[in-house]
């Protein structure tokens, strides 16, 4: 996986990424919005029984509707998370919210944690253990900081879809953030002024 994230990175326009981004949607779409209506839970995402979890996994990828406990003293937040979790505590977890990132440096970001996979026989991936002393430690990570969350169990606010390894870089592809507060554009632009200064 970790070839195929540093191809699409490096050999991809914007407009390319974009286009592959509008294309990967049909991935989630329907399962996005099932994620609210218990009904819909049941009939979708409980047919797929590899998706389907109760609590997060350290080193795996999850989307799950949140509404934090500080949204009115925060300048913005991603309602539908897309977060590799770092390490669970007692009342949440910390982890990274990928849709911080503009695309590209998504891939840029999943493409260096790579070496921190837990590969199976076959060597393909099954989750990271990759840690915030690890990600802190190295400027070649600086890409994490405006990623970095701590998301608090009880202001989780729908079942937690588990993304498959295998299905990483699709997922980092799909245009899917809710951001509240401001725009994407607004997010990303702050974000990347963070990474500038690391």
């Amino acid at each position: 996986m970790a070839s195929k994230l540093s191809q699409l990175a490096q050999q991809k326009t914007a407009a390319q990424l974009q286009t592959m981004g509008r294309e990967a949607i049909t991935w989630l779409t329907k399962k996005i919005s099932d994620l609210r209506n218990v009904t819909g839970i049941a009939s979708t995402i409980g047919k797929e029984d590899f998706r389907k979890r109760n609590r997060f996994q350290v080193g795996g990828l999850y989307y799950f509707y949140y509404d934090p406990k500080t949204k009115a003293d925060i300048p913005y937040y991603d309602r539908f998370p897309l977060v590799l979790v770092l390490d669970i505590k007692t009342d949440g977890f910390l982890g990274l919210n990928l849709h911080y990132l503009p695309l590209r440096h998504r891939l840029d970001l999943l493409d260096k944690m790579m070496e921190y996979a837990i590969l199976d026989g076959n060597n393909d991936v099954q989750r990271m253990t990759v840690t915030y002393d690890i990600l802190n430690a190295s400027r070649r990570f600086k890409e994490f900081k405006p990623c970095l969350k701590k998301y608090l169990f009880n202001y989780t606010q729908s079942q937690i879809l588990a993304v498959q390894p295998n299905e990483w870089d699709i997922a980092a592809f799909l245009p899917i953030q809710q951001f509240r507060k401001a725009s994407v554009n607004e997010v990303w632009q702050d974000s990347l002024q963070e990474i500038r200064k690391n």
